[in-house]
């Protein structure tokens, strides 16, 4: 059941439920259809609207301290479904040694290993409806393009995103049905949490209020309450929370608001194409049953324990000179995954472009792969795993919203450490490039600055982590590896800020684990009460 707080009926409304979830984006609708399978009553408070039109949201202001960090604008969506509106769709799991201590990075790991969040990845793949092959090389066996795709170097291993259709993409489109009709989940729009009650006694969250925009508010009295609204809202939040509680709650954690980090990208190298065919069969999209995957190089664990630096993976990726058929589908299928709604005109202008749609439609029925247009330009793309750093943080600035309260305040800046996994990538990458024989496909022209001689010219890519880290002490973190706030029994944290490190793959599909895990443990909780 949706309900918009600006216009319902009661100005001052009070509701009690089970649980109570802040945020109807990726971790929010997750967590409450687990839940709801289980009986328990939830109520979702969601600032945003059924959509967000605009790219931009003005509850999203920040104030930026350090270097521009995009993520806090263009990354975040307040709406229904949130940043799965906009989501690309890359469901990677993280590696083990990804999880794992790295002394030689000073990096304690995860409280949690591979092993307890991997019996949901299959309720994730029925969910998105995308295959359940593997994400490692024995998919490059699977599909026997041995010939193609290099596997077995000691320096990279290839690895494949799976890709979900456009249309399976926001999940508040694919989970439509059964949030729309379900008495026992409440979710109300527009209602911005604005504050949480805590009982002196024994430290437990007793209600929360929202507000919206007019007047009207609502207060939900629950058992338990989790925090769903992404990394920099959900540490605002919690920021919010220990001020208006004068600084009791977090008084000795060390690790609230601070570690904040993402991944980098540069664009490090234009491939300088001999053979296009070849490099199309290498690097382009496959499909898989009903999924698209996407081939990445991934640095090794040893390869990074002997360069001393975080996780990274290369992909391959082209920029079209002018718009073709290619771009207008695409951007045909990104306006359907937003509302669900299909817009006609683009489709039309897509099939101005017949010559290159039957050769895609050719390319995909032969080869199980999307064909890329020609003209185009190809380049070597690397990701690279950010270190949390203490200085980067999210704090409270002097400025408020339009509730009266503080807007985040974000001090971000890239490090020498940090661009140092670039010129060991590029150095690995080289060779292994000719050791594989693929310079016979195209050359590889390295650009300026990669090796860190220049100023960084790259950017986030809205991976957010860190300000609210997992551990198991609550000096050092703010969450323990069942995700509960210390020191506040009754309050927990499903959001990407919890990871203490980012890896080298997209968070996207980790948080999902982590919210599913935490939906089990929560039912448990309250069935044996």
């Amino acid at each position: 059941m949706i309900t918009d707080l600006r216009t319902f009926e009661n100005t001052n409304h009070k509701c009690d439920t089970d649980v109570l979830i802040v945020g109807a984006g990726v971790a929010g609708l997750i967590l409450a259809q687990r839940l709801r399978e289980k009986k328990i009553r939830v109520v979702v408070l969601e600032s945003g609207d059924r959509e967000q039109i605009s790219d931009t949201h003005p509850l999203n202001r920040t104030i930026q301290l350090g270097a521009p960090y995009s993520g806090a604008v263009r990354g975040r969506f307040r709406c229904l479904g949130g940043t799965s509106t906009r989501w690309g769709g890359a469901l990677i799991p993280f590696m083990d040694h990804d999880l794992a201590a790295r002394p030689y990075l000073n990096l304690a790991g995860f409280p949690v290993a591979g092993d307890a969040v991997r019996p949901y990845l299959n309720d994730v793949e029925k969910l998105f409806g995308v295959d359940e092959g593997s994400y490692d090389e024995e998919f490059v066996r699977q599909i026997s393009a041995e010939k193609y795709i290099p596997i077995g170097d000691p320096d990279f291993q290839t690895r494949f995103a799976k890709w979900p259709p456009f249309s399976k993409r926001n999940l508040a489109v694919l989970l439509r049905s059964r949030i729309e009709r379900d008495a026992g989940l409440q979710i109300w729009l527009n209602s911005t949490l604005t504050h949480f009650y805590v009982e002196r006694t024994s430290g437990r969250i007793s209600s929360a209020t929202g507000r919206a925009e007019g007047g009207r508010s609502i207060t939900v009295t629950a058992k338990y309450a989790v925090i769903c609204a992404g990394a920099i809202e959900a540490t605002r939040l919690l920021l919010l929370l220990d001020s208006q509680y004068n600084g009791e709650l977090f008084r000795d954690c060390n690790a609230l608001g601070r570690y904040f980090n993402d991944h980098i990208s540069i664009p490090t190298a234009t491939i300088r194409v001999k053979q296009a065919m070849k490099l199309n069969r290498l690097a382009g999209f496959r499909f898989f049953e009903s999924t698209m995957r996407s081939l990445r190089f991934e640095l090794s664990a040893a390869a990074q324990e002997r360069e001393c630096i975080g996780s990274a993976f290369g992909h391959i990726s082209f920029k079209t000179e002018k718009s073709t058929g290619f771009d207008v589908l695409r951007d045909f299928l990104r306006s359907r995954q937003r509302g669900g709604r299909v817009r006609t005109s683009m489709l039309m202008d897509a099939l101005r472009d017949i010559p290159y749609l039957s050769r895609m439609g050719f390319w995909r029925v032969f080869h199980n792969q999307l064909l890329w247009p020609v003209p185009a330009t190809y380049e070597v793309h690397v990701v690279a795993e950010q270190l949390p750093r203490a200085d980067n943080r999210i704090t409270l600035s002097s400025e408020n919203d339009c509730y009266g309260l503080p807007v985040p305040a974000i001090r971000w800046n890239v490090s020498q450490e940090d661009l140092k996994v670039f010129t060991s990538f590029r150095r690995c990458f080289d060779a292994f490039w000719n050791r594989q024989g693929m310079a016979a496909i195209g050359e590889l022209d390295w650009h300026e600055g990669v090796d860190g001689s220049q100023k960084f010219v790259g950017t986030d890519v809205f991976h957010p982590g860190g300000s609210t880290r997992m551990g198991t002490d609550h000096n050092n973190a703010v969450v323990d590896a069942n995700l509960r706030v210390f020191g506040v029994p009754n309050l927990w944290v499903a959001s990407t800020s919890v990871f203490p490190s980012g890896g080298g793959e997209n968070p996207t599909l980790m948080l999902m684990l982590f919210t599913m895990r935490l939906a089990d443990h929560l039912s448990t909780k309250l069935i044996a009460k």
